[in-house]
């Protein structure tokens, strides 16, 4: 079965449509920045590496969010 929202073809162009999907964006980057910084501090204190796990893995994902965001909006080839 369908999703309801994908039966409304001018459902791209709602403002309020949109603005909830950049909050939702918005709230993913902001918890998974804070997961893996939580997760970089305790490697660290569990490897002693002086802070290096603390920056690498939320570089890691915000890389990696970057490039799902623009794998998502590019036209599809046809």
């Amino acid at each position: 079965m369908a999703s309801p929202y994908h039966q409304n073809k001018n459902i791209d162009k709602d403002p309020v449509f949109s603005l909830a999907r950049y909050a939702s964006l918005g709230t993913q980057l902001i918890a998974g920045l804070l997961i893996t910084l939580f997760l970089g501090k305790k490697a660290d204190a569990y490897f002693t590496w002086h802070n290096r796990a603390s920056w690498i893995l939320p570089s890691l994902f915000i890389v990696a969010t970057l490039i799902l965001v623009v794998r998502d909006t590019q036209k599809p080839n046809k």
